[in-house]
């Protein structure tokens, strides 16, 4: 039975409300890649409804049914709840093969989670429909959730997050039948959703679930307090994650949480000059004759460079390439003062030097102001060994990334050897 003008009027006004919440939680929800375009989204379903409410004798159900709210509320939900939140609505590349040869296509997911180890699809349909979709029932030349999975699948095999596919995990806000949770998890993915009945007699009341999610939304919202940061109270304020750094597809770079435990360390040059420092080990007040020298100090101040190393590095191996370990004493001998090289000493002691072993797409890379043969030695050992590459050169990640190659890196700011270049006191009469 239909819905009368003021019904339908009414359900119009319930929605502009609810619309408008969401729109407020996603603002508390700390900056990520791709908030602003879900805000964004949001905004304009919000003004949608606002000129539905000037114009209420074209008021039609379908105008409220149709609403994509439905699915912006159910990624906002998700962001608040899950942990690691990096990017909404991010897309990817991958390429597919068939009879007539191989082509690149696109994939937009949801939510990366898990400071990148996780991709999210979130579904809002109901259940009943996603099924019968799945087993064949759907609309001519539209994909089911299963086809979409299974997309999703390929692609994550081609993005890896720290040499791994990421993990698929599916949320349907609306519940899910049995049959189509296995159907999913058949292609090993996660799926989360509450099990309702598949069959449409029994259903008819929770298939409504898509629009009592909205009516929940508010009631549901966690705290907000370090949902996306999960840092432990004793850890120490100086960690990577307060440098304030553009929120973009180079965060995760930024990132201690999306290090893990076990992992293998190639340290850069840059990376030795910045943890040998005198700037970095207590001089930070130092003055200087270079405004260069003069500069970092004041970055090192605001943002101790030392502390976030040490939290990296700690329980885990370190190793280097036989380039950087070179070139890093040949830096060290022509400007290092006695305690840098003292502190290189201790510090070369914790690390392990392996063979140059640049991986084949490092060795691809074309050579620019940016990408010079040490730094595609450097970050193509790393590679081949599937450790991360710490460093500070944020420059060569971001050139290689513009010739379709991706690192797996964690970036640091820059700092130099200045024992040598301390103005002393009478240098600074």
């Amino acid at each position: 039975m239909s819905e009368s003008p003021e019904e339908l009027y009414n359900m119009l006004l319930k929605q502009s409300g609810d619309t408008e919440k969401v729109l407020e939680e996603l603002k508390k929800i700390p900056s990520f890649t791709g908030k602003s375009k879900l805000e964004r989204k949001i905004e304009a379903e919000l003004k949608f409804l606002k000129r539905l409410r000037k114009n209420r004798e074209k008021l039609k159900e379908e105008h409220i049914r149709s609403s994509n709210i439905y699915h912006l509320s159910a990624i906002v939900q998700s962001c608040i709840e899950m942990q690691g939140v990096i990017k909404v609505l991010e897309t990817f590349s991958y390429v597919v093969e068939d009879e007539d040869g191989a082509y690149e296509l696109s994939l937009t997911i949801d939510i990366v989670a898990d400071y990148g180890k996780t991709w999210v699809k979130v579904a809002t349909r109901n259940p009943y429909h996603l099924y019968l979709a799945s087993v064949g029932h759907g609309k001519y030349g539209r994909k089911s959730i299963v086809d979409q999975v299974e997309d999703m699948v390929i692609c994550a095999s081609q993005n890896h997050h720290m040499f791994e596919p990421p993990k698929i995990v599916v949320r349907l806000a609306a519940g899910v039948t049995q049959e189509l949770k296995e159907l999913l998890e058949e292609l090993d993915v996660e799926v989360v959703g509450e099990i309702v009945s598949p069959h449409k007699e029994e259903n008819s009341n929770k298939c409504n679930k898509q629009k009592e999610f909205i009516e929940s939304l508010e009631n549901q919202l966690t705290p907000l307090e370090n949902l996306h940061l999960n840092i432990d109270k004793n850890t120490d304020p100086c960690s990577s994650d307060t440098i304030p750094t553009e929120i973009s597809d180079e965060n995760s770079f930024f990132n201690l949480q999306s290090i893990p435990s076990n992992a293998v360390l190639n340290l850069d040059v840059s990376t030795f000059l910045a943890y040998v420092s005198n700037m970095t080990n207590g001089h930070c007040h130092s003055k200087y004759k270079e405004k260069l020298l003069m500069d970092l100090a004041e970055m090192e101040r605001a943002h101790p460079v030392k502390p976030i190393l040490d939290q990296l590095f700690q329980s885990r191996k370190l190793v280097c390439c036989e380039t950087a370990h070179r070139d890093f004493l040949e830096i060290l001998s022509t400007v290092g003062g006695d305690t840098e090289k003292q502190r290189a000493s201790e510090m070369l002691n914790r690390v392990s030097i392996v063979p140059d072993n640049p991986s084949p797409k490092a060795k691809e890379l074309e050579k620019t102001s940016k990408i010079k043969e040490r730094s595609k030695i450097v970050f193509g050992t790393g590679d081949s060994m599937k450790a991360v590459t710490v460093s500070a050169n944020l420059g060569f990640l971001r050139a290689a990334q513009s010739q379709g190659i991706k690192f797996v890196a964690f970036v640091h700011e820059s700092r130099a050897l200045t024992e040598c270049k301390e103005l002393k006191n009478d240098d600074n009469k």
